[in-house]
């Protein structure tokens, strides 16, 4: 197996089929780590509590259950505009959700990022509620 094993895709380390979809994974979790300002994993000592020195993407998740994603932004981000940095963790969560069916492709991943088609929705496994709309504007005017 090649790869950074925090950044590889589950199916991978599984046998499963490669594909796309396993670079998406990837993606999602380099997401996460620039948004964050962490490692995927990070197991030293630290301030933060026991469920957060577990993996990034482990806290990325149960954030997302407990509406808090703004949790996830490193403070060190100074002005960041909350909406750019949901839509990120957004898109992070959907490239790394547990069945790569339901991960997007790259084409729909760079749609998303720069905020043309439909804004994206929080993945159904990582909802605390039933899907609604997403809390932020787009940047796009009407025309």
């Amino acid at each position: 197996m090649r790869g950074t094993v925090c950044y590889v895709a589950p199916e991978y380390g599984s046998g499963g089929p490669l594909s796309e979809k396993c670079d998406i994974y990837s993606y999602g979790v380099l997401l996460l780590v620039l948004i964050s300002g962490r490692r995927p994993l990070q197991v030293a000592a630290s301030s933060m509590s026991e469920f957060e020195k577990a993996s990034l993407i482990s806290w990325a998740r149960h954030l997302a259950r407990a509406s808090r994603l703004l949790d996830l932004v490193d403070p060190a981000l100074r002005d960041v505009n909350s909406d750019e940095a949901l839509l990120c963790i957004t898109v992070a969560l959907l490239c790394i959700q547990r069945s790569p069916a339901r991960r997007p492709l790259s084409e729909e991943v760079l749609r998303m990022l720069s905020c043309e088609g439909e804004l994206p929705h929080l993945p159904l496994e990582f909802s605390p509620s039933p899907p609604g709309g997403f809390p932020f504007k787009s940047r796009k005017k009407a025309r």
